[in-house]
């Protein structure tokens, strides 16, 4: 993977690999690489094409590795032309896509992040609130599942992302229902 990383930084230094900006000022970005797998960007025409091809063909010469076209899929920008999109990737072969999907269990996102975005961790926390019988529980050992377990749930995903708001009011709306016995018809009386 190193050598692939190597011939893409050549193509890009001398100018012939054209890669994206994610800010008008920002540092161009032409790979990411984590273990065996890679995401490649680069402006959408057919000279790039070309270019990732040949990259790839030699990377594969040299290492025997291949691309591997069913695991492999294209994201355009809402930016590309339709028509041309299509010409690419059937160019490549590769299964064209309108969502990143999950990455290790974590969204890939490329759009404004909003609550529907991470409304799984929610749904895992209310999955494993189902399973659980709180009516047997006691008050300390609610607090100690909801601390161990449920407040665990979404820290893998705020390692690399910050959570909606509401992502996280509703997570803790669960938890404090849980402790309290909101479902149960019980509670603390306050006066």
């Amino acid at each position: 993977m190193e050598r692939l990383a190597h011939s893409i930084r050549e193509k890009v230094s001398c100018g012939a690999w054209k890669p994206i900006r994610l800010v008008r000022h920002g540092p161009p970005i032409s790979h990411l690489f984590f273990a065996d797998d890679m995401i490649l960007f680069s402006e959408a025409s057919a000279s790039q094409v070309a270019i990732i091809e040949e990259v790839l063909r030699s990377f594969s010469a040299a290492s025997g590795q291949k691309v591997s076209i069913a695991k492999t899929s294209i994201f355009f920008s809402k930016n590309v032309e339709h028509d041309l999109s299509v010409a690419i990737s059937s160019r490549f072969g590769f299964c064209r896509v309108s969502d990143l999907g999950k990455y290790l269990g974590v969204p890939l996102l490329h759009k404004r992040v909003t609550r529907a975005s991470y409304h799984f961790i929610v749904q895992r926390v209310r999955d494993k609130l189902s399973g659980w019988m709180a009516k047997s529980l006691s008050l300390a050992g609610r607090i100690t599942l909801a601390k161990s377990v449920l407040s665990a749930i979404p820290y893998y995903a705020m390692q690399s992302s910050f959570l909606p708001k509401g992502t996280c009011r509703d997570i803790e709306s669960l938890i404090r229902n849980f402790i309290w016995g909101k479902d149960e018809g019980r509670g603390v009386c306050i006066l």
